[in-house]
């Protein structure tokens, strides 16, 4: 597998991944993400290099952003911090590690710029929250959204040296 920033001529491809991610969320009662996804948030996040994409055998199978972030709702986070967001792998690919790689991708690219990561997701998603926290994350808490509960994860890497 291969991970690479998103470039604009991915644009419908990454589209299409997070729609069909969402709804096949949406058909396991996790309403997190609307649907559809609106093209033009896409699109900016490419140009701002926050998007990137997973490809085997150089096809795009999954997609999530990385992006600077300050507070999550209420909690105010490390200084330099990372988030990972929006992660979406196609249906027929997940439940084979693609999951994992973006994980450890995005540890070790945090890492290398000595920041602590901060991803999120529904709090009654169990299976994600036990994979998150399989994969070397720090569960934080639950914290409220608008009308459900997110539960916030931490991965640090902060030397004492800094």
């Amino acid at each position: 597998m291969e991970i690479r920033l998103a470039k604009l001529k991915d644009l419908e491809q990454v589209v299409f991944i997070l729609n069909e991610a969402t709804l096949e969320l949406q058909q396991k009662g996790i309403h997190q993400w609307e649907y559809p996804w609106d093209k033009n948030k896409i699109q900016n996040q490419i140009k701002n290099n926050y998007s990137y994409v997973l490809l085997k055998h150089n096809k795009i199978i999954g997609t999530f952003c990385i992006n600077d972030i300050n507070y999550i709702n209420d909690l105010t986070v490390d200084e330099e911090s990372k988030y990972l967001s929006q992660i979406a792998i196609l249906p027929k690919f997940q439940g084979r590690n693609v999951g994992s790689a973006i994980t450890d991708f995005t540890c070790s690219f945090v890492k290398g710029l000595n920041q602590t990561l901060y991803l999120d997701c529904w709090a009654g998603n169990e299976k994600l929250k036990e994979f998150y926290l399989r994969n070397g994350l720090e569960y934080i808490g639950d914290f409220p959204e608008e009308d459900y509960f997110i539960s916030v994860f931490k991965y640090s890497c902060i030397s004492s040296s800094k």
